[in-house]
């Protein structure tokens, strides 16, 4: 399907109209009739939520009055000190004790006192009230294992029309077990509660902590909901389930659901989608035309644009469009022949310089100089200044040759104990030039010698001691000391020159290149360093001197008398020179 759509204009034209124009209708087609389905869907849950809460309110009020009651009933002491009491008269003023503090809150469920062997003593229903209920176990057991004022439990179905037990204890003095008043809510008291929050029409439910109904108004199917919610659907918060509402009342461990069906009917829903439809089938229709001619109108240019293309491409550089439109495609055919032009003229270019640049290389071919030729060279004078007994010249030519052979090898890396043999030929040239005026040490830790460095690291270095640290002294020292710590290659460089200036310490400490101008030696081995190893790695410059300096502040705890005696002593035999440290990471292999 793609690839006979590319074959065509006009079928990617068409494409691209009805892309550009069905897409967004159907988009917003579909999602207008969505929004406007879930806006008034949630104007409706929203309400449907509203008088939910009411109802949620109303029983969550109730509740709350009946926590009262058992806190009042506990608090008047002639009603929970005489629970037990056997004489009629003292039994009738209990009563009427116990029939005012409950007579406030009787529409809403009847009231008894039971003692603490579950002897029903004092009821507010009327009839004959001898009951009794099971203390190991139903709802008296729940309370005396209960620590709150107020338990809630879903009566049985033989309860005699009780559908929720309401129950608390009577505590004497001491805290000992007296007695249980015990609440019960029958259908009527649920109908009460819900018309007083003003939602006596709505189909209301009220289920226990494991989905079993308590109330039902009778349209709900409590069951069928109990079965999807066992199967897996997780009450969180409010919690949603086809046309219903079901939501936590509050903290007592019930649930409330409330029916909730969907304002938008299937009807309407077909309505507006057979009406989108016909609005899609339209857009088919001008899109089908509008592309038919717009294509016409732009394959024509484009056809003889491709023709000359072609042409172009076959290596006629003098194809030319004739085009006589002002819009973009007379402009792309004008644009065109400048390209045309200005490529002809550039092949043209190109052909002169490569015949100058063919000359220019068999010129520098024919001038190179082979590397291999000076070190052989090198090696000649070297046996020449043997055979004419001129010891100097046969070790600067051995050294240089030295040198000259291990920066001409391929190789990147070599061991450190053949660095430092580079480091003592170049040593050995300049003791020669210089006349011996400085000595060079080394110190190394045992066994680093196998260690795998980039070639001509510390030769720079040394080279940077002899030329710039020493020019001015009339003889000097330079020392190179090796350690490896942790994992850490540092080789020190130390000289008792004339120092280095600090704008090139701070220059070399901070890598700042293009101040380091005659002192790249230094610079490129920072770099060669940072670039192979990392950014941790690399050299550090430091002046001798103000180490010297700090030292000897740190020790002026004398007096002054002996503060001034030193003093001509330090400045004779002050400390000069540079330390140079590079540091690299400790790797041992084949080079």
């Amino acid at each position: 399907m793609r690839k006979w759509i590319k074959k065509s204009f006009h079928r990617q034209l068409l494409v691209c109209f009805a892309v550009v124009a069905l897409l967004p209708l159907l988009f917003f087609g579909v999602s207008l009739i969505q929004t406007m389905e879930t806006k008034i869907n949630s104007d409706y849950e929203k309400n449907v939520t509203e008088q939910a809460q009411q109802i949620d309110t109303g029983v969550l009020e109730v509740f709350g009055n009946f926590e009262t009651v058992v806190e009042n009933i506990n608090a008047n002491r002639k009603i929970v000190d005489n629970i037990n009491e056997e004489d009629s008269w003292s039994r009738s003023k209990i009563y009427l004790q116990f029939y005012r503090e409950v007579s406030d809150y009787r529409e809403y469920a009847q009231f008894d006192l039971y003692d603490r062997n579950g002897k029903c003593i004092y009821t507010t229903r009327q009839g004959d009230a001898r009951m009794e209920l099971p203390v190991y176990w139903g709802i008296l057991k729940a309370v005396e294992d209960s620590q709150d004022t107020l338990i809630l439990r879903r009566a049985e179905e033989n309860d005699s029309g009780v559908l929720l037990y309401a129950a608390g204890k009577l505590l004497g003095r001491g805290g000992t077990l007296e007695g249980y008043i015990v609440i019960s809510m029958r259908t009527e008291n649920f109908e009460k509660i819900i018309l007083d929050s003003g939602n006596g029409k709505n189909d209301v439910a009220f289920l226990d902590p494991y989905w079993r109904t308590i109330y039902d108004s009778g349209s709900l199917q409590t069951d069928q909901i109990r079965h999807e919610l066992m199967s897996g659907h997780k009450l969180l918060g409010v919690y949603r389930a086809g046309e219903l509402l079901i939501q936590p009342l509050g903290e007592s461990g019930l649930y409330t659901v409330m029916a909730c069906p969907s304002v938008f009917s299937r009807e309407v829903l077909s309505s507006m989608y057979r009406v989108l439809t016909v609005m899609l089938t339209i857009s088919v229709l001008l899109c089908v035309i509008v592309a038919s001619r717009v294509g016409r109108n732009m394959t024509k240019p484009i056809e003889r644009m491709n023709t000359a293309m072609r042409t172009l491409q076959e290596g006629d550089l003098s194809v030319r469009i004739a085009s006589d439109r002002e819009d973009e495609l007379g402009q792309m055919s004008r644009n065109f022949n400048i390209m045309a032009n200005e490529l002809e003229q550039s092949v043209q270019d190109k052909v002169e310089k490569q015949k100058e640049l063919n000359a220019s290389h068999i010129a520098m071919m024919q001038a190179q100089l082979n590397p291999h030729f000076l070190y052989n060279t090198l090696d000649t004078m070297k046996w020449v200044a043997k055979a004419n007994h001129i010891p100097e010249i046969a070790t600067m030519a051995a050294g240089l040759a030295k040198i000259l052979r291990t920066s001409i090898s391929k190789r990147q890396f070599i061991y450190l104990k053949e660095e430092l043999e580079l480091v003592n030929c170049y040593v050995d040239i300049q003791k020669i030039r210089f006349n011996d005026k400085f000595t060079y040490s080394v110190e190394m830790e045992e066994g680093l010698e196998e260690c795998v460095i980039p070639k001509l690291i510390i030769q720079p270095i040394v080279e940077n001691s002899v030329l710039h640290g020493l020019k001015e002294s009339e003889e000097g020292n330079i020392r190179v000391q090796i350690t490896g710590k942790n994992g850490v290659l540092c080789i020190e460089v130390t000289d008792d020159g004339c120092g280095a200036p600090e704008e090139q310490m701070e220059a070399i400490n901070h890598r700042r290149q293009e101040q380091l101008v005659g002192h790249i030696g230094v610079s490129n081995v920072d770099t060669i360093i940072r670039l192979t190893y990392g950014e941790e790695y690399g050299i550090h410059m430091e002046s001798l001197a103000e180490n010297s300096e700090n030292a000897a502040d740190s020790e002026s705890t004398a007096d002054s008398e002996s503060i001034a005696d030193r003093k001509g002593t330090e400045t004779e035999s002050a400390i000069h020179g540079t330390k140079v440290t590079l540091r690299l990471p400790v790797k041992y292999g084949e080079v």
